[in-house]
């Protein structure tokens, strides 16, 4: 089964730190306000077994569903190493509109991320944390604009009985 999380990082202080990541589902409010809402316990019904914590819209990220080779969770927008023909090249991780996946982004073109090629990469960063790592010059298609999350949500009136 796909585990579909997100992450997100922390943009008020409140039980975390400020630039520490969080984990879980993402959450749009009606202010235009992002956060990330995870269950820290088994009681679902129960308030208090979830948490919300407001995140930088541009921070937020989906799992892939793939582990580099350390056995780390890679997320859109991470920077990774991937072998190829014996040698490393550095990728950025980015989300296909067009095939509807996760891709790997590198200098001569797109990699598409499976099964056989987790073993291949190493998370090295994220855009980010460590946006020096990635030399925009060396990607000439890649355009990267921090837009968040865009969700539209039609409330319909009940009717009237």
């Amino acid at each position: 089964m796909r585990t579909i999380k997100f992450r997100g990082k922390v943009l008020h202080r409140k039980s975390h730190q400020k630039n520490e990541w969080v984990y879980g589902m993402p959450t749009i409010f009606r202010d235009g306000r992002t956060a990330i809402r995870w269950q820290c316990s088994e009681k679902a019904k129960d308030p208090e077994a979830w948490k919300t914590q407001s995140v930088e819209p541009e921070t937020l990220g989906q799992f892939t569903g793939a582990y580099d080779r350390n056995g780390k969770e890679i997320y859109e927008g991470d920077i990774v190493f991937a072998k190829s023909a014996g040698e490393y090249k550095k990728c950025l991780v980015v989300y296909a509109e067009h095939s509807c996946n996760f891709i790997l982004h590198t200098k001569i073109g797109p990699w598409y991320i499976h099964g056989e090629i987790d073993s291949m990469l190493e998370v090295i960063g994220n855009i980010h944390d460590n946006p020096e790592l990635i030399n925009y010059d060396s990607f000439p298609s890649l355009t990267w604009e921090s837009k968040p999350l865009e969700v539209s949500i039609t409330i319909k009136p009940k009717k009237k009985q």
